[in-house]
This record gives structure tokens, C-alpha cells and sequence, in this order.
């Protein structure tokens, strides 16, 4: 990815405006500053057959159509009034080539002002948190390695919500490098008079290295969806009446020429209690053996569900891998790599019950996936992605793989001004 689509991608989200340090005006030389443009990106996926139980209890495999869709449609607008203070609105249609598709709506909408220049700025609104590496730049699908997300980011299982509304951020130097920070509060999953923490914080080495942590409090929350609506929008299951988790993790991101790594880890600890009713609806949502032990006594039903109060953990890591070969002028080839590592041990298989088709496919709610692909980019400004993975899980009580490919087209558009 070359600087300028960095600067144009992380101008939306984390880079300051011309000021002279403290929050001054250095000569505007107009009133409003604006940009339109935005994302596409057309994808297909095939999963090979899945493990699944036959009648008798014994692994067999299905057969899954292939899938094509625009998985990401972004229209942004951003600018400034008077060189100071800042807006940003990002419209999304996720989904929007196939029959899951959620229509138009505003996935971000603040504004900014600087109040002790880049040492300290106010964002208000509904934003994307600092968390980890690709919170804020998951949207811009044409700039980084990869076609899916993080694990944590996933939208069948989040370990935390994308948005927040207010957030106070900035950045101080340190000798040749910069220490860049963030805390933020918002709606979240809070439930009553809750006040959800978020901080971020991480250090610019020169543009070689980044090396940062981030944490999550949620107080006490709420489910943000129910059982029956989908997999839900942030930490909190859907059969949960109630739960207070912590998230926390770090992260790390070497750029050294043509060549970049990036590793993350993060937990989650829960201390949630169960909804009966919630949990008694389950029983139609096809659970394996060790879920409905978990969930009923006895593993029936009928028998009534077990202690609703329950402590769990979540966890996930991963590393990327990937090297860019210049080709001509303006084209780019980039082979990656990438492992990644999930594990829920209160997920369930169904999404439209509010679970996941990995980890809760999976006898122990955890899985490995192993990716392997390249990014062609014939402009900066375009990419197309091929990668295959290998998901690697316990089932029915034997490790078993399932291979996957998908391909990715997307690009940035801009108007022109």
C-alpha cells in the first residue's frame, strides 16, 4: 500500500489536521474542506463440506454452495470548517450483493475538535474504536493484507462492539518516536447507569514498529440482540440477562521495506448470568453434545436448564505475514500468510441464534485457521485478493479439516473535486 492511500485512509479516522500545535487556525484559507469517496468490495466464497452427525451419532460431511456478494459498500465524507474542526460520515450497505443484505445506514458519524492541538482532542458521535490494528481501517479493504478480519472482529463473534460515541485521544513525543492514546465511553451493551471503558495506546517506533495495548470494561451489560435475531453486535451472547466482561490484549506491527508483520493477542473474561427463558429456546437450535450438557441438566431439556451464572473466557490471537514485490511503476504483488486461533467455550453453532458456524461447530468451542493467498494490485487504488484457508477443530470427538477459498475485488473511488 503506497502513503498516499494510507494518508487518504487513516485521514477519515486518525490523522490531524493543520493546526500550529495548540489549537489555533494557521490561516484557513477556506471556510469548509470536504472529500467524497469510498469502497467496494465483490466477493465470492466456497467452503468445501462441513463435518456434521448423521442420524446414528457418526461425522459426515455437507456440501455448501458457493456464495458471491458486495460484502463492503462504504460511501465516506469527511473535511474540516476552518482548517480546525472536523467531520466524518461513513454510510454502509454490508452484504448489499446478496440476500443478506442489510441496506443503507450510518456506521459512523462524529465530529472533532482539537483541544490542546494534538496533545488532546475530543471526538463525539458513533465512531470506531481504537482497538488492536484493524478496528479503524476494516472498511478500507483495498489497503490491507487479507480478506477477513481478525477473529475478534468477526461479525458472528465479536469480542467487544466496533463503535463507541466519545472518545478523548492524542499524541506526544517521545525522543524520535510518538505515543499515541485513546479513552472512550458510549453506549455500548450498557445496561442502567453502566459506564463502559475503552483506552488504547501504542507506540510509533519511526513508522517500523508499532507496538501497543488496548482494554475494554464493559460495567454491567446487555445482550444487543435476542435469541432468534443473529449473531449479536458486540461482547455479550444473546441468552445472557446480564454480564460484566473485561477485554485485554496487545499487539504489534513490523513495516521494513516491502515486508509486513503483524501479530495480536486477546482475552476476554466474562462473569455473565444466563436468561431461562433464552436458554430454554435453545433447545431448537440443533446443540451438540457437550453444549446441551452445559446448558440443561443432564443434557435434557426437560430436566431444566443448569446454574444460570457462569464465568467463561474468550480468547484469540493471530499473525500475518506479507511481503510486497513492486511490479512496473504502480502495480504490486503481495504473497501472505497468516494462522489464526479462537476459542468461546459458551458459543453455539447457529448463527440465527446468536452463535458462530466455527467455534460452535467445534466439540470445544475452539478452532485454528490456516490462510495463504496473494494481493495483486494493478493501481494502488485496486486490489484483488485470492486466499484458501484450512479450518482445523475438534468434532464428534476426532480433529478434522475443512478447506475454504475466497476471492475479493475491491477499490477506491473518489470524486473528483
Amino acid at each position: 500500500m503506497t502513503s498516499s492511500l494510507v494518508a487518504l485512509v487513516l485521514s477519515g479516522q486518525q490523522l490531524a489536521l493543520a493546526d500550529d500545535g495548540w489549537g489555533e487556525v494557521v490561516e484557513p484559507t477556506e471556510v469548509f474542506d470536504t472529500r467524497i469517496y469510498g469502497f467496494i468490495d465483490s466477493y465470492y466464497e466456497k467452503i468445501a463440506k462441513t463435518p456434521t452427525l448423521d442420524e446414528n451419532g457418526d461425522t459426515l460431511y455437507e456440501s455448501n454452495v458457493g456464495e458471491f456478494d458486495v460484502l463492503n459498500l462504504n460511501v465516506m465524507i469527511q473535511g474540516s470548517i476552518y482548517g480546525r474542526y472536523r467531520y466524518y460520515l461513513n454510510f454502509a450497505s454490508p452484504g448489499a450483493g446478496g440476500i443478506d443484505d442489510e441496506g443503507l445506514g450510518v456506521r459512523n458519524a462524529w465530529v472533532e475538535a482539537p483541544l490542546r492541538g494534538d496533545l488532546l482532542k475530543v471526538r463525539a458521535g458513533k465512531l470506531y474504536r481504537r482497538f488492536g490494528l484493524y478496528n479503524e481501517i476494516l472498511d478500507a479493504v483495498p489497503t490491507f493484507i487479507g480478506i477477513e478480519p481478525p477473529e475478534l472482529f468477526d461479525k458472528d463473534h465479536l469480542m467487544v462492539t466496533r463503535t463507541t460515541n466519545l472518545m478523548l485521544f492524542g499524541a506526544v513525543p517521545l525522543g524520535g518516536s510518538m505515543l499515541h492514546y485513546s479513552v472512550a465511553t458510549g453506549n455500548d451493551e450498557r445496561a442502567g447507569s453502566s459506564i463502559p471503558i475503552g483506552a488504547d495506546a501504542y507506540v510509533d517506533l519511526g513508522g517500523t514498529l508499532r507496538v501497543g495495548s488496548s482494554f475494554y470494561s464493559s460495567g454491567e451489560a446487555s445482550p444487543t440482540r435476542a435469541v432468534g435475531e443473529g449473531s449479536p453486535r458486540g461482547g455479550v451472547v444473546n441468552w445472557m440477562a446480564s454480564d460484566q466482561y473485561m477485554v485485554y490484549g496487545g499487539y504489534t506491527q513490523l513495516t521494513l521495506q516491502g515486508l509486513v508483520v503483524q501479530a495480536e493477542y486477546w482475552r476476554a473474561d466474562h462473569d455473565a448470568t444466563r436468561d431461562e427463558e433464552s436458554v430454554l429456546a435453545l433447545v431448537d437450535a440443533d446443540l451438540n453434545d457437550r453444549q446441551l450438557e452445559r446448558f440443561y441438566v443432564g443434557g435434557d431439556a426437560t430436566n431444566g436448564v443448569s446454574p444460570l451464572t457462569v464465568q467463561y473466557t474468550v480468547q484469540t490471537a493471530y499473525l500475518r505475514a506479507g511481503y510486497q514485490i513492486p511490479i512496473g511503476r504502480q502495480a504490486s504483488l503481495t504473497p501472505y500468510v497468516q494462522g489464526d486461533f479462537y476459542e468461546n467455550p459458551e458459543v453455539i453453532e447457529s448463527k440465527d441464534f446468536g452463535g458462530d458456524a466455527e467455534a460452535g461447530r467445534s466439540d470445544n468451542g475452539q478452532f485454528f485457521k490456516y490462510t495463504a493467498g496473494t494481493v495483486i494490485r494493478p493501481v494502488p487504488q485496486v486490489a484483488f485478493k485470492i486466499d484458501g484457508s484450512a479450518h482445523q477443530l475438534m468434532f464428534n470427538g476426532e480433529s478434522v479439516f475443512y478447506p475454504e477459498i475466497r476471492f475479493s475485488l475491491s477499490y477506491l473511488w473518489q470524486l473528483d473535486q
